[in-house]
């Protein structure tokens, strides 16, 4: 099973080179049909609104009909979509089709991370989530850079054909080398449970279920608080690069370039902490590093710190990713450990979702730096309420 996971890995790999490869390309071409921050955001909103709906079903549904199964319909409905962006020259098409592409990768989360609590004893669990971590870094890392080249050599469609290409690749190596990692008694008992759902001898069982959701609920609260700061930034930071320090397309694909290569190489090197120490200084420490980059914009944004910023801000995502993952493993079982990643994926995509909303919202009013003020404020105090909320689980 080690060797499925690896397969696993590299399916992953591939996945978020190919989303990550669009990063520093749809700014460019928005500009071109004249359109700025505001549809910027509506488009990441609808995204994230994609994977807030649906990564619970997804997770759910993959405890019925298998791991596998959910992964080829997210990667496969990616190529789709992929080919729509390139070629769909409609600005007011954007919007839904990047909630098509949430929906469809709301699986893809969920079902990694169950798949690793599936076959992964739970004293190991701790690196193979850091690997994963590593695996999705690895992606992002060589993504953007790769984005920018591509639009600046190429054109606007290349990067979005390459995405549509590396995900072919990712869906084949799912169907002939992953494996399925759920017995089929355990998805048999499922889809059981599913027809007899409000009959009383079910009851017990949602109480137990209920009870690891109280369980989960804080974790699930720092998730959203982490998560949501970037988002909330990100539609000002490719106008602010450009108009305001005048780097190019490359030059902020790098950025995020280096802040990918952070969180690959980190998770590698860490990811057995999480198996040693206690996740509580992990998570805080995390949480405060993750603010790096933004307080460099905000304060000091020459080239070589923005690259430092970059990289203790990966290093930050490196210490919490396996940290929260190890938590939430530890409280699933076969029976609901889909269904709990995904609501983990849901808590993400909300926040994924309303980042960009809010920045949607103050776009007309706010400046850049207002932004990056705002962003610093909201990740340093989610470094303190993690450190309250994590004493009592500690």
């Amino acid at each position: 099973m080690t060797v499925a996971l690896g397969f696993l890995i590299g399916c992953v790999t591939l996945m978020m080179t190919g989303f990550s490869v669009i990063i520093p390309v749809f700014p460019q071409r928005l500009q071109a049909l004249g359109l700025g921050v505001e549809t910027l955001a509506l488009m990441e909103g609808a995204f994230g609104l994609g994977m807030f709906l649906f990564s619970t079903p997804m997770g759910t549904l993959s405890g019925r009909v298998g791991r596998k199964t959910i992964l080829f319909v997210s990667l496969a409905g990616y190529i789709v979509t992929n080919l729509l962006l390139a070629f769909v020259n409609v600005p007011l098409l954007f919007v839904p089709i990047r909630f098509v592409e949430g929906a469809l990768l709301a699986g893809v989360g969920p079902v990694a991370m169950s798949m690793i609590g599936d076959t992964v004893p739970s004293e190991k669990q701790g690196r193979w989530i850091g690997l994963m971590t590593t695996a999705q870094a690895v992606g992002i890392a060589l993504g953007p850079g790769l984005g920018g080249y591509l639009y600046q050599a190429l054109g606007f469609t290349a990067p979005f054909l390459l995405t549509a290409g590396v995900a072919l690749v990712a869906t084949l190596l799912t169907i002939f080398l992953v494996p399925e990692t759920l017995p089929e008694q355990v998805r048999h008992q499922a889809r059981q449970r599913k027809g007899q759902r409000g009959a009383k001898g079910q009851q017990p069982k949602e109480r137990r279920f209920s009870s690891v959701i109280v369980l989960v609920l804080p974790f699930l609260a720092i998730d959203f608080g982490m998560i949501f700061t970037y988002p909330f930034v990100f539609p000002q930071f490719p106008f602010f690069f450009e108009k305001m320090l005048h780097y190019s397309v490359a030059q902020y694909g790098m950025v995020f370039s280096i802040y990918g290569m952070a969180l690959a190489v980190f998770p590698f090197l860490l990811g057995r902490l999480t198996e040693k120490l206690s996740k509580k200084p992990l998570i805080v420490i995390g949480c405060l590093l993750f603010s790096a980059l933004i307080v460099v914009v905000l304060l000091a944004p020459s080239y070589p710190l923005l690259l430092v910023g970059a990289a203790l801000a990966g290093l930050g995502s490196a210490l919490v990713e396996p940290a929260m993952g190890s938590i939430y493993l530890a409280a699933t079982s076969d029976e609901n450990r889909g269904q709990i990643m995904g609501m983990r994926g849901s808590a993400i995509s909300l926040a994924v979702m309303l980042g960009p909303l809010a920045q949607a919202v103050i776009a007309p009013w706010s400046t850049p730096q207002m932004t990056f003020a705002m962003g610093t404020v909201i990740s340093l105090a989610m470094a303190g309420i993690a450190f309250f909320l994590l004493k009592r689980e500690q």
